[in-house]
């Protein structure tokens, strides 16, 4: 989710569900099928560039999500192939952020989920009481009207998938709360959160809020009532994370595919009360949209890694992926744009330029 890594046996693993103008977005990777670089500890993002796995393939994770556990990372996102609707959710896994090696595909099109829906923004828990990892996303059908969207979710007995349809609904004993983009939180106890833009209708008039529901104990669904309902201020693409006990709600506006600016509340708790919003990036958060927030533990310090997705809208495909690290003044927080900047996820130390400077 995106969320904090916990390190309590119970809950195995962190899910964060809270991404050709280079020859390699990370340095390490290929910068092509038949080409290979020296590996270094340091890991060099260049966003908005081409990142290639170990195969030498462009990766495909777009809208995702990262699950840390035992060490490894493994990110999972939609494969948009140049396509709209749904094509496969794959799953990556990596072990020092720069290379990352295709696991498997973890969902396909199904009659439950056919490709002319938009299925996208997976993001994966383990819930220790049925042994499970349960994965959730957002599910729209192209042919209903927009607000017809809701959360869908997968279960596997293994991370690397398959991972088997369970069901979509509409979150909430309340019919009024659709659920488009979110993210999944979830707390050292092992109580879990959805946490989601809904566009909702009341009156006649359009009306986007944030909505938080607290998991059910299996986390294949929600409590009926929700936990907290946000103020009508148009905000999607939630991501969430904690830092020395201050909660922080990171969204988008809303502008379709074209992106804009992003902004972040704080709280003392997850379920508030939530600052105002206070600006977050430039006026299109460097043609990006949040994907998730990873904490990366190292052993000097802790960055706070912005994975956003830059999404073209007229070639899915060619989208890429913008990470960037957060920097903090007290509770502030600011989003600074690198062309290249590089981490060492052993100290949790990162730098501007490729070359560490």
């Amino acid at each position: 989710m995106e969320s904090s890594i916990s390190r309590r046996s119970m809950l195995r693993g962190s899910a964060l569900i809270f991404g050709a103008a280079a020859a390699s977005g990370i340095a390490g990777w290929p910068a092509g099928p038949a080409a290979a670089r020296p590996w270094k500890h340091r890991s060099t993002f260049v966003p908005g560039a081409d990142w290639y796995d170990t195969w030498g393939n462009l990766i495909e994770a777009h809208t995702g999500g990262m699950y840390v556990e035992n060490g490894t990372y493994y990110w999972v996102g939609a494969n948009w192939q140049g396509k709209y609707g749904f094509q496969k959710f794959n799953l990556y896994s990596s072990t020092d952020l720069a290379r990352w090696e295709f696991v498997s595909t973890v969902l396909e099109p199904s009659s439950d989920l056919p490709t002319n829906h938009e299925v996208a923004r997976p993001k994966i828990l383990y819930n220790g009481l049925t042994d499970s990892y349960v994965m959730w996303f957002k599910r729209k059908d192209y042919a209903a009207s927009f607000n017809d969207v809701r959360p869908g979710v997968a279960t596997s007995k293994t991370l690397d998938g398959p991972f088997e349809f369970l069901t979509d609904f509409y979150p909430g004993a309340d019919p009024q709360y659709n659920a488009a983009d979110f993210c999944l939180w979830q707390e050292p106890d092992g109580t879990a959160y959805y946490i989601a833009s809904s566009p909702n209708v009341r009156g006649g008039e359009y009306d986007r809020r944030i909505i938080m529901f607290r998991l059910t104990p299996d986390y294949r669904g929600l409590e009926p009532e929700p936990v907290y309902v946000g103020p009508s201020d148009g905000r999607e693409a939630p991501a969430v994370f904690e830092r020395l006990g201050t909660y922080y709600l990171v969204t988008s506006g809303t502008s379709g595919w074209t992106a804009n600016q992003s902004a972040y509340r704080t709280a003392p708790s997850l379920l508030g009360p939530w600052s105002d919003l206070e600006d977050l990036g430039d006026v299109t958060t460097y043609d990006s949209q949040p994907d998730f927030i990873l904490p990366v533990h190292g052993k000097a310090k802790t960055t706070y890694l912005y994975a956003g997705g830059r999404h073209l809208q007229e070639a899915l495909g060619d989208s890429r992926y913008v990470w960037l690290p957060l920097t903090f003044s007290g509770d502030r927080l600011t989003l600074d744009y690198y062309d290249s900047w590089s981490l060492d996820p052993r100290t949790g130390v990162w730098h501007s330029g490729r070359d560490g400077s």
